[in-house]
């Protein structure tokens, strides 16, 4: 297949992986690109969509023709269920927002409302390019949950887990005390209830040996401590059916049976 094209831009599940972005799970192998008025077309390689893609929706990265952050999210959200888009489009919001000043500066309520107000805007302009498409509705849906806090893709999945089930809505990387005075943040946080939820999603605690084995036992420290100050701390992973863990929150949260 010809590609050479000098308005070719690398886009869906290829540029999310090539800018950095989070991204759910790929539904294929292939490389992804967009031309502008070009027929849509497709071999063992190389999928072109031949979808409009005005240049403001374009950037150059590491010397690359890539779509925007936010017009990434909105092709790969199109079409997937709630936690996969909420995936491309928290993972958008805190690329867009925090603009390389990461966690620390976004889980300062300064900090988590200057990232919202920055990326919201891009991630609008961005739906407005793709809103009659095909799978866009999913996208009017999510786009009022996203959220800058949310700090991994598998946060962001288990809250749009949670909203589908009609989960009471948490606080998300909320500030709270343990017994000792120190302050930590959790992933979600149900304050009235004194319940934490914690999503261990994969590389959550390191990834060397040592590097795991260093913050599980801090996680430790951590977990003792907030028990100790009345918090109940429930945990998932990947493992655990979304089912599962959710009916355990229902429990913990006084939440009987789906409404």
């Amino acid at each position: 297949m010809e590609i050479a094209n000098d308005r070719a831009a690398v886009s869906h599940a290829s540029a999310a992986e090539w800018s950095g972005l989070w991204v759910p799970t790929r539904l294929d192998d292939l490389l992804h690109l967009t031309i502008d008025g070009v027929p849509d077309s497709r071999d063992a390689k190389v999928r072109i969509h031949g979808s409009s893609l005005p240049e403001s929706l374009v950037h150059v990265v590491n010397g690359v023709r890539t779509t925007s952050p936010a017009r990434t999210a909105m092709d790969v959200a199109r079409g997937r269920t709630l936690p996969d888009a909420l995936i491309a489009l928290d993972g958008a919001s805190r690329m867009i927002g925090s603009r390389g000043r990461g966690d620390r500066f976004i889980r300062t309520p300064e900090g988590r409302d200057i990232a919202q107000r920055a990326a919201m805007p891009r991630l609008q302009e961005a739906f407005e390019s793709v809103r009659s498409w095909p799978g866009s509705a999913i996208l009017r849906c999510a786009l009022p949950l996203v959220d800058v806090r949310s700090e991994s893709a598998f946060e962001s999945w288990s809250r749009g887990w949670m909203v589908l089930d009609g989960l009471l809505a948490p606080e998300i990387g909320a500030r709270v005390a343990g017994a000792s005075g120190r302050d930590y943040f959790g992933d979600f946080v149900w304050r009235e209830h004194r319940v934490i939820g914690e999503a261990d999603g994969l590389g959550k605690y390191g990834v060397t040996e040592r590097e795991i084995r260093d913050s599980l036992a801090a996680e430790r420290h951590r977990q003792r401590d907030l028990e100790d100050a009345g918090w109940a701390v429930h945990r998932w992973d990947s493992r655990e059916t979304p089912q599962t863990w959710l009916a355990r929150l229902r429990r913990a949260l006084g939440q009987s049976s789906h409404p």
